[in-house]
């Protein structure tokens, strides 16, 4: 093999995914055989656009594009609405109380009285930002029901049902370098269900493979856009050749948001510097996890930095059976802090109005505490709703004495009916169509029908 030979196969390895492209010093322009393989050669650059680029549609599908980004919070194992977004005043025959009401924290700047649980002060100052769902009927008390339920607004006691999760079908219509990213504890969203147009999601364990596929430094920056700039003249001599083809078209694009990306320096906006973590490292409680911090760290950073629409993310340890006090305190305060965190960091860079944050669970817990001092699963959830520009201050919808959902609700006013009125029993599929018609707009309800979006809960400030 001449010395030149070999120069050129080395400097084309030395470029990664690209082996087997011809290179500029081999060949003034790629054939039409040698593009159409090139196609495949490019796969870990094609295919990085296709996975965090657009989303391309049928030319008479309509769009739908976010106007809002989501944050889809997963408080895994059933957590106990008592302690979250339904603290009661006193015992019932049917409940067990373990705490004084007076420990509860008052809303800030609440119009009607909302409480939320002893652990949460932090969140209850957040005030007229957030919006407290009560008396949500599950139907279920099966993690993996309950947890879909909520996910996706589709009930099946299997737990498996074929519709797309509501971050999914947010991200869908997205045109953010990442449409939807999982992080540390967050639900696993369901992306192949009915959708409009394809989505793929980076998931957490992941996270390090996509962000390898960026340049590392200036100088594999300047080798891998050399590779762009050749296909990118290739194709544009083969368009004036044959003319362009479907082919060629969607090379062009993925050649372009690759570009894009490298030259945004995408990849270190997927990692996390000591500045990023500063927000959640001041004073945490004792025993939060620095990955925890990372995760909710690393979901603000993403969305102020423009890069992502939905993300999924978690907290677990909800499914106290037993021991419920000294196992819940130490979760709920690590949320309390959290959550204030995500959302002090996006009110200061204004974009807590057009950032929907939703924090629920797969069901709540028994009324009575059972003999291991905890609670067991029961058929009543609740949900967090903050930012977004959503008229909180508030709650929507109530739970009896005993802990059980409210017949009925007027979906205009979101308060439990009385005297026969007209009203809805609120379940999950009025907090998945709330989502989308505060993302996607009220239009796209035809696509999910089975998803409603009471005016209760979509009512913004000053509407």
């Amino acid at each position: 093999m001449s010395r030149k030979r070999r120069q050129d196969e080395e400097r084309t390895a030395d470029l990664g995914s690209t082996a087997g492209i011809a290179m500029p010093c081999e060949a003034e322009a790629l054939s039409r055989r040698e593009l159409l393989r090139t196609g495949v050669s490019l796969t870990a650059y094609a295919s990085m656009a296709t996975l965090f680029g657009a989303r391309w549609a049928m030319a008479d599908t309509p769009s739908f594009p976010p106007q809002r980004r989501l944050i889809w919070i997963n408080m895994s194992g059933g957590w106990d609405l008592l302690e979250v977004t339904d603290p009661k005043t006193q015992s019932t025959s049917g409940l067990d109380m373990v705490y004084s009401f007076d420990q509860t924290n008052a809303l800030a700047d609440a119009t009607d009285g909302t409480r939320l649980g002893r652990w949460l002060p932090e969140v209850a100052a957040i005030g007229r930002d957030l919006l407290v769902v009560r008396g949500m009927a599950m139907g279920t008390t099966s993690h993996a029901a309950g947890s879909v339920y909520m996910d996706t607004g589709v009930l099946s006691n299997t737990g498996r049902v074929n519709a797309a999760s509501i971050p999914a079908i947010v991200a869908s219509e997205s045109k953010a370098t990442i449409p939807i990213i999982q992080l540390a504890g967050g639900s696993d969203p369901a992306t192949d269900r009915g959708l409009l147009n394809p989505v793929s999601v980076v998931r957490a364990e992941n996270l390090a493979l996509y962000r390898s596929m960026y340049p590392a430094d200036a100088a594999a920056a300047t080798r891998q856009l050399a590779v762009l700039d050749f296909l990118k003249g290739s194709l544009a001599r083969l368009e004036g050749e044959v003319g362009a083809t479907d082919r060629t078209a969607s090379l062009a694009a993925a050649e372009e948001k690759v570009r894009a990306q490298f030259q945004g320096d995408v990849g270190a906006k997927l990692s996390l510097n000591d500045t990023d973590r500063t927000l959640f490292r001041q004073n945490p409680p004792k025993g939060l996890s620095t990955s925890q911090a990372d995760a909710f760290a690393l979901a603000l950073k993403l969305i102020t930095g423009d890069i992502v629409t939905c993300i999924n993310l978690g907290v677990g340890g909800f499914d106290t059976h037993q021991n419920q006090t000294p196992r819940l305190q130490p979760i709920m305060a690590n949320v309390d802090f959290l959550l204030a965190r995500l959302v002090q960091g996006l009110r200061t860079v204004g974009m807590l109005d057009q950032t929907l944050i939703v924090l629920y669970s797969d069901f709540g817990r028994t009324p009575r505490v059972n003999a291991a001092s905890g609670r067991d699963h029961w058929p009543v959830g609740g949900a967090l709703v903050i930012g977004g520009g959503i008229d909180g201050g508030r709650s929507v919808g109530a739970t009896g004495p005993n802990l059980e959902a409210a017949n009925l609700v007027d979906p205009t006013t979101g308060l439990e009916t009385t005297d026969g009125a007209v009203g809805v029993q609120l379940n999950p599929t009025h907090l998945g169509g709330m989502v989308l018609a505060l993302t996607l707009g009220s239009g796209y309800a035809q696509y999910r029908p089975y998803l409603e979006a009471l005016p209760a809960l979509t009512r913004l400030r000053g509407a």
